[in-house]
């Protein structure tokens, strides 16, 4: 819930990192943020190389294999049937037009090959089943349209191509040579159908999206650059379900390494968001995405526009892979709600059950309209306004990170007559916020634990009652696991059979702390200082990690036991110890 404005305003902060994950892989600072809770690291992403150098001047050539044919009029060659064609050399002002049988199978093999028109797509699918195109390997290859940009208010009747490679078929790109794409007049590479790509080096710089597959787009493997000057890096538009029963609009990166660098949204599905390791290779899959202000044309970003990481207008599934991302919107964002063509709407869900994800983002670190499912991977959120946010927050496994200029993690109401909730039932979840009106865990509706273990903070150095590790304007429940709390709680939890717990206040007056306990009376108590934190005990070992001080510190777990004592101590000296003889204990 917010209680007032922080007025100190987010350009104005420096940076630093995030909270207790002592082995974070990222090293990523975006702007805007100061660090507050851990390890100082950085998430760092990778510079967009620049574009491969293409050199061709011998003179170009096409043939057919077997009784594959084409015709050629001047610098136009128009494929006509079936079968497999190899391009090579110099074609400025010319195409390749494929108009075979509805039915056809067309493959054109590049062999250091450099096509360029100022009309229409150097590339072009009037009608096929498919086009493969491949990329021999050891060679470089260009394809280029080099019309001036589109304009949006111009008619469009469909007569020209949407990309420097444009296809009204399903297309493949593919091989282990290399293809740099330009798209000067719209897309990169267009197609009305499905897009894949396999083992291709490609480079794509388009004015508009760099690879756009109107029904789906799938990367198994290869390294993929997609640099969009004023749109997004992959995209679908089309949510119906095929005459085959399939549902299209997903877009699924499943081995590979994707760099994308776009204006706006680096990767928008019209349905799903999928990213895994299932490539027939067994090869890994890694992620780079940076947008708006971070992306290499990023005065061409427009203020308020999206400038996402992955956009889905339904669900986003990660479950494998290396994925880090630098955006000026949400990092990972799932919308609710939205009409789809498939007659159903949005369902507005966010599963990561595995992978490693290092974002910052100057909004949303992962936002899910409706659901946010956490049961595994590693999640390093080191700079995000809201760490992450969504109806409904369920943790049941993983390692997750954050660090937030807002609430660390946030669910709001957002689905007229739902009640949101957070629930953790396994898995580590470490949560440090800026100083200021933000807490560490703000539900407006349930908090609920039964397992794992928490490390939440509220602001940094005097504590504030209205900024705290745990806020929710209904119940909060600890039923199991351990919660730790530095500057207390706004609302006490109800503690479940077997959990126990103890709060080491440092105040100097005698009102009711935020947490409900009584504050300690007289001299104050040392304040909780940076550094490495331990508890220890009979059943108890955690580690913890403070980059800033704090006033309160409040444990409740299920790992306490009665009539035994217990030992925080800072970078191995002890601060106090304490004896767990009753459920409650305060140190007096």
């Amino acid at each position: 819930m917010k209680k007032s404005i922080l007025l100190m305003p987010l350009s104005a902060l420096a940076l630093t990192s995030l909270v207790g994950c002592q082995k974070a892989p990222f090293d990523l600072i975006p702007s805007g943020f100061i660090s507050l809770g851990g390890t100082h690291h950085e998430i760092v992403v990778e510079e967009t190389p620049e574009e491969p150098e293409v050199n061709i001047t011998k003179a170009f050539e096409l043939k057919a294999d077997g009784e594959a044919t084409f015709t050629n009029s001047g610098n136009v060659y128009t494929i006509n049937s079936a079968g497999t064609f190899t391009a090579k050399g110099l074609l400025e002002e010319g195409q390749i037009i494929v108009n075979a049988p509805s039915d056809a199978e067309v493959t054109i093999k590049l062999n250091n090959a450099s096509i360029t028109c100022s009309t229409d797509s150097p590339i072009k699918v009037v009608q096929a089943d498919e086009l493969d195109i491949s990329a021999k390997e050891g060679t470089t290859n260009l394809i280029e349209d080099a019309r001036s940009e589109k304009n949006a208010a111009a008619s469009d009747d469909g007569t020209y191509g949407e990309g420097a490679i444009s296809a009204k078929c399903d297309l493949k790109l593919k091989g282990e040579g290399t293809l740099v794409v330009r798209g000067n007049y719209n897309n990169g590479v267009h197609t009305t159908k499905d897009l894949k790509i396999q083992k291709e080096n490609l480079y794509v710089t388009a004015i508009n999206n760099a690879l756009k597959g109107k029904d789906s787009i799938t990367i198994v493997s290869g390294n993929i650059i997609a640099i969009s000057k004023k749109g997004d890096g992959l995209k679908t538009d089309n949510s119906d379900i095929s005459s085959s029963l399939k549902q299209k609009g997903s877009i699924t990166v499943s081995g590979g390494t994707l760099l994308v660098d776009a204006a706006f949204d680096a990767i928008d599905a019209a349905y799903n968001v999928v990213v895994n390791e299932d490539n027939e290779d067994s090869l890994p899959t890694k992620i780079t995405a940076k947008t708006g202000e971070y992306a290499k044309y990023s005065t061409n970003y427009i203020n308020e526009e999206s400038a996402k990481g992955f956009k889905s207008d339904n669900q986003i599934d990660i479950s494998a892979g290396t994925i880090t991302m630098k955006t000026t919107d949400d990092a990972i964002h799932a919308n609710y709600g939205k009409a789809l063509k498939n007659s159903e709407t949005g369902l507005g869900i966010v599963n990561i059950s595995g992978g490693t994800i290092g974002i910052g983002s100057g909004d949303d670190g992962i936002h899910a309209d409706n659901t946010l499912n956490i049961t595994d991977g590693t999640i390093d959120i080191a700079g995000a306004k809201e760490g992450i946010e969504a109806t409904h927050i369920d943790i049941s496994g993983g390692s997750t990170c954050i660090y937030g200029s807002d609430d660390g993690v946030n669910a709001p109401k957002k689905i007229a007559g739902e009640t949101p909730s957070v629930k953790v039932s396994g898995g580590f979840l470490d949560v440090a916020v800026i100083r200021g009106d933000t807490d560490g865990i703000d539900s407006n509706g349930t908090f609920e634990m039964t397992g794992g273990f928490v490390v939440s903070r509220g602001s940094p150095g005097s504590a504030n009652r209205l900024s705290t590790a745990l806020d929710c304007n209904l119940t909060a429940k600890i039923a199991g696991g351990t919660f730790i709390a530095f500057n207390s709680v706004e609302r006490v939890p109800v503690i479940g059979n077997g959990v126990y717990h103890f709060q080491y206040a440092v105040f100097g007056s005698g009102v009711s702390n935020p947490g409900g306990h009584r504050r300690n009376m007289g001299e104050k108590l040392p304040k909780l200082n940076p550094g490495i934190y331990k508890v220890t005990g009979e059943n108890m070992d955690k580690t913890m990690e403070n980059i800033s001080i704090y006033e309160n510190f409040i444990i409740y777990s299920n790992e306490l036991v009665l009539n035994n004592t217990y030992t925080l101590s800072c970078d191995d000296a002890e601060l106090f110890s304490w004896t767990q003889n009753k459920t409650s204990v305060t140190l007096s």
